[in-house]
């Protein structure tokens, strides 16, 4: 069998360990059994490469038939962006065309009927730059006829210009970073991320929590059960394992606590030795 996949890295100062499973289980919106390991290489790399936290879904994976795809969350963009000094701020607008022929507007808003939304536009402000970045896309090219792009189609063009434009102007922050707008797929399944329908299949914060207090807030007790399970984390824990780690975390801990005591009973002796096998207590 060979070794899951896992990268750790850090990011705003906080440690990431990112596993294939936790990529499998949290991150996947479509058929996770369906993504492959270089996919979930690919996923992982990047997160790791761009110091992208997905758990706060600044990135996650679609999968839906053949194709996988890696989609950056909405606030990564201009978050990045306004973290380089040499932003300046940026214009963004759409572009229609009427009787007067064709506009640039900053903004969404438009007279449906009276005016055809054709493309979308930005402009990136940059430090000792005499001119602006400019940035223009055709609606034609991204429109997908999904829900939202019915629905928003304005929104959504803007959105594409704007994060194109930003990643052309600083390429060290967002590189081989995209949006769902620019993808085909449709951003509102961001807001659903695969949370949606596999949390009812893992342990809630009132458990984990509980397995702390048990543990007397051991950290290495936890993380001791944790190994002999098969976890890396706590947020992984499925329900059906909850009990079993429950009543471990309460033996090692009660044999963590005798451990330098004289045990007489040989049998005893090798039970223990053989559960602490392992762990922080063994020895």
């Amino acid at each position: 069998m060979s070794k899951e996949l896992m990268v750790k890295y850090e990011t705003n100062g906080q440690e990431i360990t990112l596993t294939q499973s936790d990529v499998k289980n949290f991150l996947v919106t479509g058929d996770a059994d369906k993504v492959t390991d270089k996919e979930f290489k690919l996923f992982m790399e990047l997160c790791k490469a761009q110091k992208l936290n997905p758990f706060l879904r600044e990135a996650y994976l679609i999968k839906f038939g053949n194709d996988a795809n890696i989609i950056t969350g909405k606030d990564v963009f201009l978050k990045r962006a306004r973290a380089n000094e040499s932003f300046r701020g940026f214009k963004a607008g759409i572009i229609v065309q009427n009787e007067r022929g064709i506009e640039k507007r900053e903004g969404t808003f438009y007279l449906k009927g009276q005016e055809n939304l054709v493309g979308g536009w930005a402009s990136i402000y940059i430090k000792d730059w005499d001119v602006p970045f400019d940035h223009t896309v055709a609606l034609s090219e991204f429109n997908k006829g999904t829900a939202t792009w019915k629905n928003m189609p304005a929104i959504m063009i803007r959105k594409v210009a704007l994060v194109q434009a930003l990643r052309e102007a600083f390429p060290d922050d967002l590189s081989q970073l995209y949006a769902a707008e620019e993808m085909g797929t449709d951003p509102a399944i961001e807001e659903s991320i695969v949370l949606e329908n596999k949390e009812d299949d893992y342990i809630g914060n009132n458990d984990r929590k509980k397995l702390f207090e048990l543990a007397e807030n051991k950290e290495d007790i936890v993380k001791a059960v944790l190994k002999k399970h098969g976890y890396e984390s706590t947020q992984t824990i499925r329900r059906q394992d909850f009990k079993a780690i429950h009543e471990d975390i309460e033996r090692l801990l009660r044999l963590s606590k005798t451990e330098d005591e004289s045990i007489e009973d040989a049998e005893v002796v090798e039970e223990e030795e053989d559960f602490l096998k392992g762990t922080p207590f063994e020895g």
